[in-house]
């Protein structure tokens, strides 16, 4: 599981294996030694209608298991979010908005050819 982070966006990236395991309900966990503690994000499959996210103890996202149920054979690429501060404690500033996004990561499809995009590190 690949996972990035900005100020207002948290994006999973799963490779075909984890989308696998996802949609069995297993969890997808990540966990990083940070001493004295370490950073843990968790996508699981949740009992609900609607996704969640928190962050007590970590980050820890569940999507609906009936929008995993045929995930992996579907051409669905993923499924995206929004979760108020308040409701979650996934942002520092009241009331604002984070995105999450989950998706299945492809392996890039260009040849190297197209000079890098400007704002991109070369």
């Amino acid at each position: 599981m690949k996972v990035r982070l900005s100020d207002d966006m948290i994006r999973f990236r799963l490779d075909r294996a984890e989308v696998s395991r996802l949609s069995q309900g297993m969890a997808i966990i990540l966990s990083m030694n940070i001493a004295p503690t370490s950073l843990t994000m968790v996508l699981e499959t949740s009992n609900g209608p609607a996704p969640t996210a928190n962050s007590r103890g970590g980050l820890r996202v569940g999507l609906p298991s009936e929008w995993l149920d045929n995930w992996p054979e579907s051409d669905v690429v993923g499924f995206d979010f929004d979760v108020r501060a308040e409701d979650s404690a996934l942002a520092m500033t009241p009331s604002k908005v984070v995105r999450v996004v989950v998706e299945k990561d492809f392996p890039c499809s260009h040849d190297g050819s197209e000079p890098p995009k400007p704002v991109r590190m070369p």
